[in-house]
C-alpha cells in the first residue's frame, strides 16, 4: 500500500504524531531555532521543493506540509502559544520529509527546528539512498 505522502510516508506520519506530544519548552525551542534559521535558506529550500518535477511528488509534499501546519496549530491551540513560526516550521519539516534525501542539504535548512526536538529527522537525512527509499535500489536492479 503506498502513502498519501510518498516513500517517505511512515517518517511523515511519525513527524506529525509527535507533534501533539511536545512540552511547551519544546515548543518554544522549536520557534527559537526557526527563527534564527536564514529567510534565505528557507526560500531557497521551498524553490528546491516546487521543481519536482511530477505533480503527485508536489501534491505528497504539499500535504505532508498542510497536515504539520494544521497538528501544530492545534497543539499550539492547546497550550497557549501564538507564535505562528512554530506552525511555519511544522509546515518545512513536514514538506521536508515527505520530500526526503531527494532535496540535498535542503533537507537539513527545512528540518532543522523539529530536529532540535525530534531527532529522528536528522537521522532520515543520514540514511543511505538505498535504505531511505528501497523501491529505487529494486529499480537500479531491474526489479520492480
Amino acid at each position: 500500500m503506498t502513502s498519501i505522502f510518498g516513500p517517505y510516508g511512515q517518517q511523515v506520519l511519525g513527524l506529525i504524531a509527535s507533534i501533539p506530544g511536545l512540552s511547551g519548552d519544546q515548543v518554544d525551542e522549536v520557534v527559537t531555532a526557526w527563527k534564527r534559521g536564514n529567510p534565505r535558506d528557507r526560500t531557497r529550500a521551498w524553490a528546491q521543493l516546487s521543481r519536482t518535477e511530477a505533480e503527485v511528488e508536489r501534491y505528497r509534499i504539499l500535504a505532508a506540509a498542510s497536515l504539520a501546519r494544521r497538528e501544530a496549530l492545534e497543539t499550539a491551540r492547546r497550550m497557549h502559544r501564538t507564535d505562528w513560526a512554530f506552525w511555519a516550521a511544522a509546515c518545512d519539516a513536514g514538506a521536508a520529509v515527505a520530500a526526503g534525501r531527494d532535496i540535498g542539504c535542503h533537507y537539513e535548512t527545512l528540518v532543522g527546528p523539529f530536529a532540535q526536538v525530534v531527532p529522528d529527522l536528522v537521522r532520515l537525512a543520514a540514511v543511505p539512498d538505498q535504505v531511505a527509499r528501497p523501491e529505487r535500489a529494486h529499480r537500479a536492479e531491474g526489479v520492480s
